[in-house]
Order: structure tokens, then C-alpha cells, then sequence
């Protein structure tokens, strides 16, 4: 009997590990989406490549695809363009509303036209936007923005904060009253606070350089994805357990994270296990979503029929790509130092290259029109003229040529000057052979210098220029690109060549 009672209690045993055994088998981890853009101020793709009506085709798919799915953007929405130039953003909130966005980070665009913009854009979103280390001088989160945010999807608690470049104070005009907290102070304050309000996946928001989203993924555990911008680059990696990913720009592709979602018991404690998968779907050759197109037509429409006035020639090719105007020397870019110089009459013209935004080529032969230009220049600067020693000259040269290896938007076009430079060397001893106006620099020269009101009030790092003497400053100064419109309307046919001005050693 004995023996009969302990074989029906081992059958029971081994009946119940089977079915732990079967439960598990068919228990499925839950599955987590984020449809992530970042970097998207154009509306429309150029050659079939991008665009707002055509990404919103992409999502619905991915929708279809995964029902749990939260659609991100990465920052920088609002500016550059042309028509943002007019509408101060307007437009790009009604589309991101329109494809139904569940969150944004703030990039340093977000701030082109000043904190007090930012803040009415971030009210008009259906979404919110987080701002973790944005802050007012009162120390409260600033612009309308929040500072965390909790998502319930499919019964997980997701836990969103947000990063926005500190360097944003000389990348954009957010003004003296905001400022940026630390990264990685941000995020480990962020993550304990989320977890003690019940957050169980953790994912960082950022617009910063590519490397620092690494470098957080690295320092900083508890983040199990990064959704970044602002480096436009596609690309997606997993660093120290933590998925990173960014989608390039101007929605030519569409980041799909998936994270699978599972508590494991051991030992009869839980364990929260994540798998991430990943891809980025090409946005090219996609039908358009038909109301988010219309809302495009609209815009595109109006815009024409402001922007499509001729203003002249070229009779050769222009090169305004991203890549060249931000690490060498760009014909386009020295027709607009040019301009500037002969407008105001100055010894040097010079301009940053992150100001010139078209990223194309343009044909020899292209008639050009005031939206080409406004492209290109979309910020709405000034073109102001300021007095600067021979000293000041050279750190304005250096700093032009100080991240020429990360293609930042500093790097340094001129009219009336010329310089050779060896990266290799380091930061402030690169540059040498100086020449203004044929003759070597002076160091003790007073030269006047034409340039935009951004990089004169100190932006993308030109400190040297912050309270020098504006003999033309802002109030009395032309519009950027109205100074290029009329230099070329005065030639008729333009033909700016590169060589001799900048020289790489």
C-alpha cells in the first residue's frame, strides 16, 4: 500500500512539471514596437526618397504588423526649412499630429526661433515632448516640455525620459533664461525615478552626437533602448545590454525596434528578460498616405506660389551636400561669403557651414529661384559686420577647422581670406599661412568681417566673436539669404569656383 500511495504521488509530480513544462512552452513573451524618426524638417522626399505622406504608409504597416506599437521622433521638427522659415514650425506639428506621434524629444532645432516659439509648438502637439534636462531659471522643466512620461502598453509599464544636447546654448538661440543639464546625471536620476513609479522597461529619448548616445549606453545601466537623433546617420547597435538606434534623417527611413518582453521565475524569484530585434525599412518608392499628402499638397502649394520667382543662373554645378560644405571648401558656399562681402563692403566674408541646409547638387545650367536659396539658408540670419583684431581672425580660423573630423556644422567658408590646415595636429595649433586680402595676417590689424548674426552673438562655437563691435548688427543688417538673392540678380549668371582657399594638409 505504502509503495502503491508514493508511485500515484510521483505520477502527480511528474503530471504537474509537464504541464509547468507545457504552460511555458506555449507562454509568449509580449512584444514591444517603437517606430522611431528623428531629424525630419522637410516634408516631402527628394527623388522618391522620403517624406511625411509616404513614412505614414510605412507606419500603418509596421501597426498592422505589431498592434503594441508607439510611434517616436527624435528631435529637430520644427526648423530648418524654408516654409518653417515663414511659419516659425506650424506646419510640421499638424503633420506629426496627423500621423498620430505618442512622443518627441527636443532637439536644438526645436529652439531656432527662441524659447518662447518652442514653448507654443510643444502646446500645439497631441504628443508630449520630454525636456528631462531643459530647464527655465527657476529650475522647472521649460517650454511646455515634461520631464518623464509612463506609456501602459499591453500590460508593461514603459518609462520614457529625455536628453537634449547641452551644446544646444551655441548650436541654436534658446536664450539665456534655458538651460541643459548633464547627460549622465539626467539619465541615472531619470531611471531611478521611473523605476520607483513602477517603470519596468527603460528607454532614453536622445538628440545628441551618436557617440554620446554610445557612451551613455556604456556608463549608465538600467537603459534597455536609446531612440536617438541628430547625427543623421541610420544606424542601430546594442552597447552593454542597451539597443540604440537612430534613423538617419528627413524620414528616408523608418527604425523599427522590437523588444520582447518576458518575466522568467527561477528559484522562485522573477527575472525580466528583453530580446531586441530590429530594422530600418527603407522609405523609398512608397505609396503616400492620401490625407497626409493632401495636408502636404496644401502647404507645398502655397509655398510655390511665393518661392518660384527666378533670380538667375549658374552656369556651372553647385555643391551644397551636407559632407562638403561642413569639411572642405564648397563653390556654393564661397557665392555666399562673396555676397556677403561685397554687400557690406567688409575685409573677410565667412560664414559656418551648418547654415547651408539644401544637401544637393544643383546642375550646371539650373535656373535659380528664391525657394533654391531660401533652401539652402533657411534660418532667417542676418548678414551683420563686425571688427575683429588679426588675433581674433585666427581663433575664428581655428575654431572653423576644430571638428573638421566629426563634420560639424562649424566648419569655416571665407571670402577675402585663404589658410592651409593639418587636422593631425591638435585642436587650436592647425591652422597656418593666414592671408587676408593678399597680404599675411596682422595680428594687431583691426579687419572688418561680414558674417551671419548667429556666429556673431557666439553660435557653433565662435566664443571670439560673443561682444565684439557690430558695426552692422542685426536691426540695421540684410536677410542672409536676400544678400545672396540680390548678389546673384546683380550678376545674372553666376560661376563661383573652389581651390585656394582652404587648403587640407
Amino acid at each position: 500500500m505504502t509503495i502503491r500511495l508514493l508511485s500515484v504521488k510521483f505520477y502527480l509530480l511528474i503530471a504537474s512539471v509537464f504541464l509547468i513544462v507545457a504552460s511555458m512552452a506555449m507562454a509568449e513573451p509580449t512584444r514591444l514596437t517603437f517606430l522611431h524618426t528623428n531629424d525630419l524638417d522637410q516634408m516631402s522626399g527628394v527623388k522618391g526618397h522620403g517624406g511625411f505622406a509616404e513614412l505614414a504608409t510605412l507606419i500603418a504597416a509596421e501597426k498592422e504588423r505589431s498592434p503594441n506599437a508607439i510611434v517616436t521622433f527624435g528631435g529637430d521638427l520644427i526648423s530648418p526649412s524654408i516654409l518653417s522659415g515663414l511659419t516659425k514650425g506650424t506646419q510640421m506639428i499638424e503633420l506629426m499630429n496627423a500621423i498620430n506621434a505618442d512622443i518627441a524629444v527636443l532637439g536644438n532645432h526645436e529652439f531656432d526661433f527662441g524659447p518662447e516659439v518652442t514653448a507654443l509648438r510643444v502646446a500645439e502637439s497631441n504628443f508630449p515632448w520630454l525636456g528631462t534636462n531643459v530647464y527655465d531659471q527657476d529650475g522647472k522643466i521649460a517650454v511646455n516640455a515634461e520631464s518623464m512620461v509612463i506609456m501602459e502598453v499591453a500590460g508593461i509599464k514603459v518609462g520614457f525620459f529625455g536628453i537634449t544636447t547641452p551644446e544646444t546654448v551655441y548650436l541654436s538661440t534658446p536664450g539665456s533664461g534655458i538651460n541643459f543639464g548633464g547627460i549622465k546625471e539626467t539619465a541615472e536620476r531619470s531611471i531611478k525615478a521611473l523605476k520607483e513609479q513602477g517603470a519596468e522597461i527603460i528607454v532614453a529619448m536622445t538628440h545628441m552626437a551618436f557617440s554620446e548616445d554610445i557612451k551613455l549606453a556604456q556608463e549608465v545601466k538600467g537603459i534597455h533602448l536609446v531612440l536617438a537623433g541628430h547625427d543623421h546617420v541610420p544606424a542601430t547597435l546594442v552597447e552593454n545590454k542597451t539597443t540604440v538606434l537612430q534613423s538617419g534623417a528627413n524620414g528616408m527611413y523608418l527604425g523599427v525596434v522590437d523588444l520582447d518582453v518576458e518575466y522568467v521565475e527561477k528559484r522562485g524569484k522573477k527575472r525580466l528578460v528583453v530580446l531586441p530585434s530590429w530594422k530600418m525599412v527603407p522609405n523609398r518608392g512608397v505609396e503616400p498616405d492620401p490625407a497626409i499628402k493632401a495636408i502636404v499638397d496644401k502647404f507645398e502649394g502655397d509655398l510655390d506660389k511665393e518661392l518660384g520667382v527666378a533670380i538667375g543662373k549658374t552656369a556651372v554645378s553647385l555643391d551644397t551636400r551636407r559632407s562638403t560644405v561642413r569639411s572642405t571648401e564648397s563653390n556654393f558656399a564661397n557665392l555666399i561669403v562673396d555676397a556677403m562681402k561685397d554687400e557690406v563692403g567688409a575685409d573677410i566674408g565667412f560664414t559656418n557651414g551648418g547654415g547651408i541646409r539644401g544637401d544637393k547638387v544643383y546642375d550646371a545650367g539650373t535656373v535659380l529661384t528664391r525657394k533654391d536659396i531660401l533652401t539652402e539658408l533657411p534660418f532667417g540670419n542676418v548678414t551683420v559686420m563686425v571688427e575683429v583684431s588679426g588675433d581674433d581672425v585666427r581663433e575664428i580660423v581655428e575654431t572653423g577647422v576644430s571638428k573638421v573630423e566629426d563634420v560639424a556644422g562649424r566648419f569655416g567658408h571665407y571670402a577675402g581670406l585663404s589658410f592651409s590646415y593639418d587636422k593631425t595636429k591638435p585642436v587650436g595649433e592647425r591652422v597656418s599661412d593666414i592671408m587676408v586680402g593678399g597680404a599675411p595676417l596682422d595680428p594687431a590689424k583691426v579687419y572688418t568681417v561680414a558674417t551671419n548674426d548667429y556666429v556673431a552673438n557666439g553660435g557653433d562655437g565662435y566664443a571670439v566673436l560673443k561682444g565684439k563691435k557690430q558695426v552692422i548688427d542685426k536691426a540695421a543688417g540684410t536677410l542672409m539669404a536676400t544678400t545672396v538673392m540680390n548678389y546673384i540678380q546683380k550678376q545674372g549668371e553666376v560661376s563661383p569656383t573652389t581651390g585656394g582657399r582652404i587648403k587640407a594638409q
